[in-house]
C-alpha cells in the first residue's frame, strides 16, 4: 500500500512538472500572439501551423547555443542560479500537485509564502554573480521590490486565512468565504493583482528588467540554457500566482469533479491574459513611484483591512 502511494505521488508530481513546463512554453506563444494583435501585427506564424511549434524551436535553439560565463563573474554562483530558480518554481507548484498530496487541512499557504519569499534571492544573487553594472542594478532593484511587495502579498493571504479559517488553498476555495465578505472583496482583489504584477516583475512594474535602462536587468549576462531556465522559472511563477489567486479569492465549488476543475482553469486563463494585457496597455512606472506606491498606499490599505477584519472577528 505504501509503495503504491509512493508511486502515485511520484507520477503525479512528474505529471504536474511536465504540465508546468508545457504550459510555460505555450504561455509565451499566447503572449507573443496577444501582444502582436494589440499592436496590429501578425506575430509568430511561420513555424508549423500558425506558429504552434514556435516555443519548441525557440527552446531547442536556446539549449543548443553556447553558454558563456563572464570572465570576472563568481562562476559557481553564476552557474547555479538558473537551476535554483527553476527548482524554486517547481517547488512552488507542489502546492497544487493533487488532491491527495495537498490535503484539505495542510499548510499550503505557508509553504507558498516561504517559496515566493526565496525568489528575492534569485535576482540579487544573479546580479551580484554576473559582476556587471546593469545586472547589479537590476538585482538590487529586484531585491528591494520583491521584499517590499512580499509584505503586502503575505498580509493579503493572512486576511484570506482569517476569513476562511483554513491554511489550505483547496479548503479556502471550498469555504465560500467570499460570498459573505462582500464589501472588502473587490478592493483587496485589485490590490492583490497589483502586488502579483510587482512580485512577478511584470509591466508596469518590470523595473528589474527595464530594457530601456538596463538592457535586460539581472539576467543581462545570461545566455543559452541559463537564460532559458530563468525564463521558464519566471513564467512558471506567473502561472503559479494566477492559480493561487483563483484558489484564494474566487469561488471554486465542486473541485473534485471535471466541471469544477474546468471552471477553475478558465479563471486561471483569464488571469494569465490579464498579465499580458497589462504589459501591452500600461506604461512603466518610475522606480521611486513604484516603491512609494507600496509603502504609502498599498501597505496602509491592507493593514487597515487586516485590523478591521481582526476587530470584527473578535465580535
Amino acid at each position: 500500500m505504501v509503495g503504491a502511494t509512493g508511486v502515485y505521488i511520484a507520477l503525479t508530481t512528474i505529471f504536474v512538472y511536465l504540465g508546468v513546463l508545457l504550459s510555460v512554453a505555450y504561455f509565451t506563444l499566447m503572449e507573443r500572439k496577444s501582444l502582436s494583435s494589440f499592436g496590429i501585427r501578425l506575430g509568430p506564424d511561420k513555424t508549423s501551423f500558425l506558429g504552434f511549434a514556435q516555443p519548441i524551436t525557440d527552446g531547442v535553439k536556446l539549449f543548443m547555443k553556447e553558454f558563456v560565463v563572464p570572465a570576472n563573474s563568481a562562476s559557481i554562483v553564476f552557474l547555479a542560479i538558473p537551476s535554483i530558480s527553476l527548482i524554486l518554481c517547481l517547488l512552488g507548484w507542489q502546492v497544487f500537485p493533487s488532491f491527495a498530496i495537498s490535503s484539505w487541512a495542510s499548510n499550503d499557504v505557508l509553504f507558498f509564502l516561504v517559496v515566493s519569499s526565496l525568489n528575492a534571492h534569485i535576482a540579487i544573487m544573479s546580479g551580484w554573480s554576473s559582476n556587471s553594472k546593469y545586472a547589479s542594478i537590476g538585482g538590487v532593484r529586484g531585491f528591494a521590490q520583491v521584499i517590499s511587495y512580499e509584505i503586502c502579498l503575505s498580509i493579503c493571504l493572512i486576511v484570506v486565512v482569517i476569513i476562511s479559517s483554513s491554511m489550505s488553498f483547496f479548503s479556502i476555495a471550498e469555504s465560500g468565504w467570499s460570498v459573505w465578505w462582500g464589501f472588502f472583496w473587490f478592493p483587496v482583489v485589485l490590490l492583490w493583482l497589483t502586488v502579483c504584477l510587482a512580485e512577478a516583475n511584470r509591466a508596469p512594474f518590470d523595473l528589474v528588467e527595464a530594457e530601456s535602462e538596463l538592457v535586460s536587468g539581472f539576467n543581462t549576462e545570461y545566455s543559452a540554457g541559463g537564460f532559458a531556465l530563468l525564463f521558464i522559472a519566471e513564467y512558471g511563477m506567473i502561472l503559479l500566482l494566477c492559480s493561487v489567486t483563483v484558489f484564494s479569492f474566487f469561488q471554486n465549488p465542486d473541485m473534485l469533479n471535471v466541471a469544477g476543475l474546468c471552471w477553475a482553469f478558465s479563471k486561471v486563463m483569464l488571469l494569465v491574459f490579464f498579465f499580458v494585457w497589462s504589459r501591452s496597455s500600461l506604461p512603466r512606472l518610475r522606480y521611486d513611484f513604484l516603491m512609494m506606491a507600496c509603502w504609502s498606499s498599498l501597505l496602509p490599505f491592507i493593514l487597515g483591512v487586516y485590523c478591521l477584519i481582526f476587530f470584527v472577528s473578535k465580535f
